[in-house]
């Protein structure tokens, strides 16, 4: 843990604001210019898994690569003198999509949720398209860069998961970081059926899915599947239709037969991330 003051290349550690599994992100001031800023740093303990070290690194150096207005800015990369542990520093956004439902009970307004997956839809091609697929979309993975009502805007963030895919004639060190073979990657709320049987060997159709499970939970205050265990939770995913029932009401019926499209039990049932875009934008114009 980095306490008040210790210096992290050219930040400043604040105080520490989230802990994770592997990593914890504390707030910071740039020495030069005085600006705020995150520092993601892995955990010691973590910093010794070459695994989880890969997996944070891949995470880094995808960011750095990678430019797009709804896309969490990368600011530096490091190590700590030391210890070694690396560290990546972001832009400063404090407030998850996770936390401005809670502020808001739990739901957004129907203009604000079109927004909100207009923008994910638009950044999450821009990831497909780069052979990239993120495999967490979910509130925690969202962050808020301008809250108010009608001009909400938010970045996605968290690439730890991000598998790349290889393309033809691609060297082999642009495949995914290797993981334990039956590992589960993601988040159970918001994975899509195929997510839970084969992790590693999917396609960017599991972003369509897990973006559908988000708007459904933005419009109807709780993802569509909830379980208090993961094989519950893998039960519904694969097996229940998605309860759209519970949107009637509060979105209208082409919104609810796309997030209807987009929770397909298979891959192939689902929209493109392409057609998700063009259908949201025609829904907000």
């Amino acid at each position: 843990m980095l306490e008040p003051g210790a210096q992290v290349g050219e930040y400043v550690i604040v105080r520490r604001v989230a802990v994770g599994g592997s990593s914890d992100v504390y707030q910071a001031r740039c020495l030069a210019h005085g600006s705020w800023a995150a520092v993601k740093m892995l955990t010691l303990k973590a910093s010794l898994q070459k695994e989880v070290v890969a997996r944070f690194l891949n995470e880094a150096q995808t960011l750095q690569q990678l430019q797009h207005p709804h896309l969490v800015k990368v600011l530096a990369l490091g190590d700590v003198p030391g210890d070694g542990a690396p560290f990546l520093v972001l832009e400063w956004l404090p407030r998850s999509l996770h936390d401005l439902l809670e502020e808001r009970g739990g739901r957004l307004s129907l203009e604000d949720s079109v927004r909100v997956l207009g923008q994910l839809a638009r950044v999450l091609l821009y990831l497909h398209e780069r052979g990239v697929i993120h495999r967490d979309v979910k509130p925690e993975n969202v962050l808020v860069a301008h809250p108010d009502a009608g001009a909400l805007e938010v970045r996605l963030t968290d690439l730890g998961l991000a598998r790349r895919v290889l393309e033809a004639g691609a060297p082999v060190t642009d495949l995914h970081v290797s993981t334990a073979r039956d590992a589960l990657l993601g988040t159970g709320e918001y994975m899509a059926p195929e997510q839970w049987a084969s992790p590693k060997g999917v396609d960017a159709k599991v972003d369509v899915y897990a973006l559908g499970a988000l708007g459904f939970h933005l419009l109807a205050g709780a993802p569509p599947f909830v379980a208090e265990t993961h094989s519950g939770l893998q039960y519904q995913h694969v097996v229940k239709p998605p309860p759209l029932s519970r949107l009637e009401g509060v979105a209208p019926e082409g919104l609810r037969s796309l997030l209807g499209a987009m929770l397909a039990k298979v891959a192939g049932g689902r929209p493109s991330m392409a057609e998700v875009l063009r259908s949201l934008d025609a829904l907000a114009n």
